[in-house]
């Protein structure tokens, strides 16, 4: 059966649950490995279910300092729903939300979920001033009526989302894709520009990227484009950038379809990150920058030529990392 997605904790099914609470952005593979415990540990009538917060915590808490978003609330939710959850609850974050003592939270989680078992990271915490831990439901678990399972940090690379944000302010979009489980993506509509990629002899499509969420380092990558959700792969080079030839400020995101013709003004489009093929550089006539940007096609080209898609459980395509990385981070 599909996951079934509920808004509040009043709108969570009836029956028993094998919870897990989190902010999952990203769903990277260390949140991947928990929810496939859930899921494993749902027998005896019971669900999975986990719960996720919109807004972000941070952006409620501390909005001027949020760290921006590796998915849109959208994509989250699709990336859960495929590991094979029964339940997502999508619960409103606010500020009275976060003024809930841990144990009055856990109180309502009962009337609401009836949780026979949590699964949480080693790392979990909850409530009011983050109080809340996995000994605290311990402690609650006899009382209440559940078990708790804690997902122990294990060997290998750390897994978070705060570490594949570093990675991709750095650029670096092979190595986030490894933790994340699948290629960095960004979705935006195609607005217009300066017109300047046309004239060079590379007409590129302006997105319009939501300022919440996450944008590699400024330069050049090898990259996939659909012109839908869900549609066909193609070839493409990726700028993003402030136009430093052109003494320009704003930042932008372009992609050059390597071999498409036709208008995609007021399109869809989204951009899967292969692999950063340079900085962001400064031209001292738009002739220099056209020749570069003619290498750099051929070197996106190469880079494109040589991947291989590798199924995961998020659903999309990317390099495994080595050992059991997989199981760690849950932030």
């Amino acid at each position: 059966m599909p996951t079934q997605i509920v808004h509040g904790l009043s709108a969570i099914p009836s029956g028993p649950h094998v919870v897990t609470i989190g902010n999952f952005d990203g769903v990277h593979r260390g949140h991947q490995y928990l929810l496939k415990q859930v899921v494993d540990r749902a027998t005896d009538g019971a669900r999975s279910l986990a719960l996720t917060f919109d807004p972000l915590p941070a952006e409620v808490l501390r909005p001027d300092r949020a760290p921006k978003r590796l998915t849109t609330t959208d994509d989250r939710l699709t990336f859960m729903a495929e590991t094979g959850l029964d339940v997502i609850a999508v619960v409103p974050f606010t500020r009275d939300f976060a003024a809930l003592e841990a144990r009055e939270f856990v109180e309502q989680l009962v009337d609401a979920a009836h949780p026979v078992h949590f699964v949480v990271g080693a790392d979990f915490r909850f409530g009011h001033d983050r109080t809340g831990s996995a000994d605290l439901l311990r402690e609650l678990g006899p009382e209440y009526g559940f078990a708790v399972t804690v997902v122990e940090r294990i060997g290998g690379e750390e897994i978070s989302s705060t570490r594949i944000r570093q990675l991709l302010a750095e650029g670096d979009v092979k190595a986030a894709a490894e933790l994340l489980g699948r290629w960095h993506t960004l979705t935006g509509r195609v607005e217009s520009g300066a017109g300047r990629g046309r004239n060079l002899g590379f007409p590129t499509a302006n997105l319009a990227i939501p300022p919440a969420l996450a944008i590699p380092a400024d330069g050049i990558y090898a990259a996939h484009a659909a012109l839908e959700r869900g549609g066909d792969w193609l070839p493409a080079l990726v700028y993003i950038g402030t136009r430093p030839t052109f003494s320009e400020v704003d930042r932008v995101v372009e992609v050059f379809l390597l071999d498409f013709t036709g208008d995609l003004y007021g399109s869809e489009v989204t951009v899967r990150f292969i692999e950063r093929i340079r900085g962001d550089m400064t031209f001292e006539s738009p002739e220099a920058l056209t020749e570069q940007m003619h290498a750099d096609e051929v070197a996106a080209r190469r880079i494109l030529a040589e991947f291989e898609p590798m199924s995961n459980p998020a659903g999309e395509h990317a390099p495994r990392p080595s050992g059991r990385e997989a199981e760690r981070g849950h932030d």
